[in-house]
């Protein structure tokens, strides 16, 4: 293999790494005698982990506060669906359904992995994330080949609960610091919980307004990170946001349909299952990308 081949296989690291190493890496592979096709899958892989090295490189004070503040906000959300069905079964109690074992999960699994995070507890807290997220998956998929478009709504709450437990693993163990904004994301949970609690109808006037007062509290809670941890928040929390747009316009023609014709359902097929999965790590990988670069609003200082 030539040395310009080479070069543009080595095109594929990060910049800086090149920059640093570059000259190095070059020598070492004109040097090797193995097969072309050998030294190019070596040269992929260690692209690939390098840019996976330098998306979570000083992420953990960020990924910590990702897993407070995610799993306070999905406990939140987990006891607003909770109540309603609590007050049924104690204004109707022979009427209504006893509450499903993966709504207990969830309140559960959240409840763990809040404490964990907050006290620095690793294991715990993966423990406890798995099973809200267990739950998260566990309770639309009951109705998956009834209504298919159930997976699709809870979407964002799916890949909610990925962000955390994976932020569970990433950030710093014990003895950090508590961070900033914590009272404003325990001000909009409650928001929620309120909304479900006495206005369970989230399509009205006041709970619409409820739901949008708990967005513009975890917003000033955002805006008081640093910089730096405030454009790493934005990393994570792309996986989350872009969701929205892709099932609105990414699976509407699935959900109309289906709500057209009831007797002949349109399930998510393979290749929209690998997009559901492609595009929120594309979103994660492109901010990551863009908030190391100068741009403003997401100058972030590199360690």
């Amino acid at each position: 293999m030539t040395e310009i081949r080479y070069r543009r296989l080595l095109a594929l690291y990060p910049r800086h790494f090149r920059q640093e190493y570059g000259d190095e890496m070059l020598g070492v592979l004109m040097a090797d005698p193995r097969p072309g096709a050998a030294q190019a899958f070596d040269v992929v892989r260690g692209a690939i982990a390098a840019h996976l090295r330098l998306m979570v490189t000083g992420q953990s004070r960020a990924a910590r506060t990702v897993a407070i503040f995610g799993a306070m906000l999905l406990f939140a959300v987990a006891l607003r669906r909770l109540m309603p069905e609590l007050r049924a079964l104690q204004l109707y109690p022979e009427y209504a359904q006893p509450v499903e074992p993966a709504t207990w999960a969830r309140l559960a699994g959240w409840g763990v992995a809040l404490v964990a995070a907050y006290l620095g507890w690793r294991l715990l807290g993966a423990v406890g994330a798995t099973v809200g997220l267990a739950g998260e998956i566990a309770a639309p998929a009951r109705f998956y080949l009834e209504t298919p478009a159930t997976v699709l709504y809870a979407y964002w709450l799916i890949v909610a609960a990925v962000i955390v437990l994976i932020a569970g693993l990433v950030a710093a163990g014990r003895g950090g610091p508590e961070p900033r904004g914590l009272p404003w994301v325990a001000a909009a949970g409650t928001l929620l919980i309120a909304q479900g609690s006495f206005y369970p109808r989230a399509l009205s006037l006041f709970g619409t307004v409820l739901f949008l007062a708990a967005a513009v509290l975890v917003a000033v809670a955002v805006f008081q990170q640093e910089p730096e941890i405030r454009a790493r928040l934005l990393c994570w929390a792309a996986p989350v946001i872009v969701t929205v747009p892709l099932v609105q316009w990414g699976f509407g023609g699935l959900i109309k349909y289906n709500m057209g014709h009831p007797d002949s359902l349109q399930l998510i097929s393979p290749l929209q299952w690998a997009v559901l999965v492609l595009v929120p790590l594309a979103a994660f990988a492109g901010v990551s990308v863009l908030s190391r670069r100068d741009i403003p609003g997401l100058t972030t200082s590199r360690r």
